[in-house]
C-alpha cells in the first residue's frame, strides 16, 4: 500500500495516502459538489479528491452539456485547487460508464492507495441495485453525504440489505463490515441544491448563487442550457 513517512515522538511513522473518487455528470458542477469534496478531504483525511464526469452514464438521461462542455466547466470551478483534479478516465470508453470498471482501473493507475467513493445518500438508498455493487463493496470505501429529505433510519435499512454484517460506529459515524469494508457517513453535509435545479434557474434566467462565478461565465460565454441551448466543442 502507498503510504508517506512522517515524523511522529521522534520515530518515523507510516501514513496512508488516501484518494476519493467523485463521480458523477456533473451537468453543471455546482457548489454543492464542491462542499462535498472539501468536507471529504477534511474529514476522512483524503490526500486529493478526483472528480470523474460520466462520459456514457448507464442509468440516466444523456447529460444537457457535452463531456468536453462538462470537463471544462470542471476545470474551471477547481482551478487553484492543487487538492481537486478532474479525471477524464471515463471518456477513454466508448462503453456504458460502469463505477466497478472505473475503480479497478483507477486501482492500477493508483497503486496501492486507499480509495474512497464520494456519493449522495440518494445514492447509498441503491446501491445494492449498482453493476456489480458486492465487488464494489470490496474495493474502495463509501463516503456518503447527508439529503435533507432522507433521514438516518432510512440510510441504516439501506446499509442492512447490503451483504455481511455491518456495524454502525457511532463515534466515527461509519459503518464497519469486518473484511474491511467501510461506509463514512457526512450527517452535517447537508446542501439543498441540485444540477437539475440549476438548469431550470439557467433556463428561466434566473439567478443562480451555487454555482461558481466562473462556471457561470463560462456558461454564458457557450450558451449552455437555455433556450437556445447549442453545443460547442472544446479540447481538453
Amino acid at each position: 500500500m502507498a503510504t508517506a513517512r512522517s515524523v511522529a515522538s521522534g520515530r518515523e511513522v507510516e501514513k496512508v495516502r488516501k484518494t476519493g473518487l467523485f463521480g458523477g455528470t456533473f451537468d453543471p458542477v455546482h457548489e454543492g459538489h464542491l462542499a462535498l469534496a472539501r468536507a471529504a478531504l477534511a474529514r476522512c483525511g483524503l490526500e486529493q479528491v478526483l472528480f470523474i464526469p460520466a462520459a456514457h452514464p448507464p442509468h440516466k438521461e444523456r447529460p444537457r452539456a457535452s463531456f468536453e462542455h462538462r470537463v471544462a466547466m470542471l476545470r474551471e470551478a477547481l482551478a487553484g485547487n492543487a487538492r481537486m483534479e478532474v479525471s477524464c478516465i471515463e471518456a477513454e470508453r466508448d462503453t456504458p460508464s460502469y463505477t466497478i470498471d472505473t475503480v479497478l482501473e483507477l486501482k492500477k493507475r493508483l497503486a496501492g492507495r486507499e480509495l474512497y467513493f464520494i456519493i449522495g445518500a440518494d445514492s447509498l438508498l441503491e446501491l445494492h441495485l449498482w453493476y456489480r455493487y458486492q465487488e464494489l463493496l470490496a474495493q474502495v470505501r463509501f463516503i456518503v453525504a447527508a439529503r435533507p429529505s432522507i433521514p438516518f433510519e432510512r440510510l441504516a435499512r439501506a446499509v442492512a440489505m447490503l451483504p455481511g454484517d455491518f456495524v454502525y460506529d457511532g463515534s466515527s459515524s461509519t459503518w464497519r463490515r469486518a473484511d474491511g469494508a467501510r461506509i463514512h457517513y457526512l450527517a452535517d453535509v447537508r446542501v439543498p441544491v441540485s444540477s437539475s435545479e440549476v438548469r431550470r434557474l439557467l433556463a428561466l434566467g434566473r439567478p443562480t448563487p451555487m454555482v461558481p462565478e466562473p462556471v457561470r461565465r463560462y456558461i454564458e460565454r457557450h450558451n449552455l442550457y437555455g433556450r437556445a441551448d447549442r453545443r460547442t466543442e472544446c479540447s481538453t
